[in-house]
Order: C-alpha cells, then structure tokens, then sequence
C-alpha cells in the first residue's frame, strides 16, 4: 500500500503533493530545498515529499502552440522533460513519485487513493493537479500515452490538410493559429472562432485582442465571432464535421480544440470544492478555505483563487511555502510576512508566430518587438529544465 503508513510508523512528516507541473513541482523543490532542511537543523523531526502524477515527465505546455504546428522549430523532446532528473539531487529517503492517477481523498484517514490502488497516508497535503482539456494536446492530465498519441495525429494530419479550423479566441487558441498562419499562410484554408466578442475576450485592454486579429488576417487567417463550436466527430473519410452555434456544420481536415480548460478535481471531495468545481482555496495563504480543514493546501489553476496563469502560479509559491513551514512548527496563527497578492492588472504574452505577438502589461499594451523577445522566440523553452530541478 502507501509508502506514509511506514513513514509514519518511523516519525517522518509526510507531505503529499498531488500534481507534477507548474505548481507540483516547484512546492517539492521549495520544501526539499528550503523549508525542510531549516526546520530539521531546528528540530528532531524528519520530512518526506511524496509527489504524485498521471505523468513522469514535465509538459512545458506554454510552447505547444508551435509543438504541434511546427515541430522541426520547437520540437516535442525540448517540451517533455523527465521528473526524476530534478529530483536525483534529494536523499531517497525524503523523496518519492508514484506514477498514477489520484482517485480519491479521505480527509479522516488522512489518505490519498490512487489508480495503481494505492492509499497513501499524508501529515500535510497539497492539491497542484491543474486544469484538464477537450483535447490531450495541451498537458498531461491525461496522461503521457494520451498526449503522444494526439501530437502523432495532429502532426500527421496538419502539413496534408487544406482547411483547418480552431476553436477558441484565448491566448491558446490565438497563438495556435498565429502559428498557423506564419507555417500555412495562404497554403491552407485556417479559421480561428473566437466564440466571444473578440479574440482575448478576458483582456481589459480590448485594444490587444483588436492588434491580435488584425495580425491574424495579414497572415492568411479568417476571423470568425460570435459563433461557437457545439459539438464535432470523425467522418468516415477521417475529416471532422464541427458543429457550430448558429446551427450550421462546417467538414474541416483537421480541427484544433483550444476552447479552455476545466478544474482536475473529480478525486476531491465535494466539500472542498466550489460550485465551478475548483479547490476551495484562501488567496492569500493558499491554505484550504474550509473550515475545520487544516494541513491541506491548494496552488495552481485547479484552485479557485487563480486566474490560471502560469505566472500566478510562481508567483503563490513562497505563500505556499510560508504557510506549510508555519504549520510544520506550530504557528498557523503567527505573525507571517508573506502573503499572495495577485495583480489587479493584466499581465499577458501571446506570440502570432515567431516573429510578431501582442501583449499586455499591468494593463498597458506592449509593443510586438517586446513580445517577440520576451515569448515568441522560442516561448521561454530555456526556463524548462529549470523548473525540473529547481533552479528556476
């Protein structure tokens, strides 16, 4: 069974952290690295992370857009880093990963279920298990057979296909088809549905999304709002029939899904989630916001305090941090210096190819060249390997 019942028998403190991507990993960095050696020089008590993952590598998905339509320029290798090379630096003794599926947690036992039927006792807990997708293209919540095998398709299907459709007018979709545009521009039949107003709706500044879609259409791309994707299948000549809001269907070569993401919280118990089905999390600790719950913690997009950025999330984690390591001694009411406080203002990136993007900061638009510097180069691949070890 767990690997906790026999660490807890030998008086370790175990912190279970469900989820290995931008949130899982950088926690047990954080605890490995800093909050247990401090507090074991202090104390006589003894740590362990265990992390749990539906997938043994780490997915850089902020580069997919140009994975999937051109691999030779950022290819999948570069995006898909195993976890355990970040980890070899830690005493086995206070690191562990089991590779599976969390199914389900018994706050009373204190115990983690996962899909390889183990039952994984916890002293603290930390839910980092992210959002899920329509489509296994954009992480790895399905698992890493998934995503590979969705990739093989698209790949195969995308340099043939002469009418592509995208679905969903966010940062994901809009540089998905920007990079549609730059490989296939004027070869190919590309459409973007928005299905709002504007593509990057979720923007204050409406100017960017306007920037977006004026790039889009020089690059070949047909802009389409206020109609949305409802369904779509495989025809038998292996096209995919779409249909769409307005009761139209349109028989496309190769259909792109990139209408959003939807919390991966079915293993939580209902108690603990929102009516959207997020973690029920206080913003500015990251502690569990229910009451009665203590030593359970929430980071990421699976969480109801974030906007689901990646840089929200690295930006939570030494409020994380802060609160596990006052739990760990005592103090969960303690003066605390460090608390999250996310920006009120827009922060956002979105390359249109290599060699333009659209962005906005702290609600002032940012130039293309800035965008192109700071993302659309090679979309921060280089940052990678240094959040599997611990040195980003």
């Amino acid at each position: 069974m767990g690997s906790l019942d026999m660490s807890s028998a030998n008086d370790v403190h175990q912190v279970v952290i469900i989820g290995a991507s931008y949130g899982g990993i950088p926690a047990a960095h954080g605890l490995l690295k800093d909050v247990f050696p401090a507090l074991s020089a202090a104390r006589k008590q003894k740590y362990k992370v265990v992390l749990i993952a539906p997938s043994d590598h780490f997915y850089w998905k902020i580069g997919a857009p140009r994975m999937i339509v051109n691999p030779a320029a950022l290819p999948l290798e570069k995006l898909l880093l195993p976890i355990a090379d970040g980890f070899k630096q830690y005493p086995r003794d206070q690191y562990e990963f089991i590779y599976a599926y969390a199914t389900s947690i018994d706050p009373d036992k204190k115990t983690v279920s996962t899909s390889t039927n183990e039952s994984v006792h916890y002293d603290s807990l930390v839910i980092a298990s992210g959002t899920t997708f329509a489509t296994p293209a954009w992480s790895t919540s399905n698992g890493l057979d998934a995503l590979r095998a969705d990739l093989a398709e698209l790949h195969e299907k995308l340099p043939a296909a002469e009418s592509i459709l995208v679905g969903g007018g966010g940062a994901v979709g809009t540089e998905t088809t920007g990079e549609l545009g730059e490989t296939f521009g004027g070869k190919k039949e590309l459409t973007l549905l928005s299905g709002s107003t504007q593509l990057l709706p979720r923007l204050s500044n409406k100017k960017v999304g306007k920037d977006a879609e004026a790039r889009l259409t020089k690059l070949g791309v047909k802009v389409i709002h206020g109609v949305r994707v409802t369904s779509y299948s495989k025809t038998a000549e292996n096209k995919t029939a779409v249909k769409l809001s307005d009761g139209t269907e349109k028989i496309v070569d190769v259909y792109i899904d990139a209408t959003g993401d939807r919390p991966n919280s079915k293993f939580v118990p209902e108690a603990w989630l929102d009516p959207r089905g997020f973690v029920k999390t206080d913003g500015r600790t990251l502690r569990l916001d229910v009451p009665d719950v203590q030593n359970v913690y929430c980071i990421g997009s699976v969480g109801s305090y974030s906007t689901g950025t990646v840089m929200d999330t690295k930006l939570a984690m030494k409020a994380l941090l802060e609160s596990i390591r006052l739990d760990l001694i005592g103090k969960q009411n303690g003066t605390r210096k460090v608390f999250y406080k996310k920006f009120q203002s827009d922060v956002q990136l979105v390359p249109i190819g290599s060699k333009q993007g659209v962005g906005v900061a702290f609600g002032w638009k940012m130039p293309s060249f800035a965008v192109v510097m700071a993302k659309s180069k090679d979309y921060m691949v280089s940052n990678a390997p240094k959040l599997v070890d611990g040195t980003e």
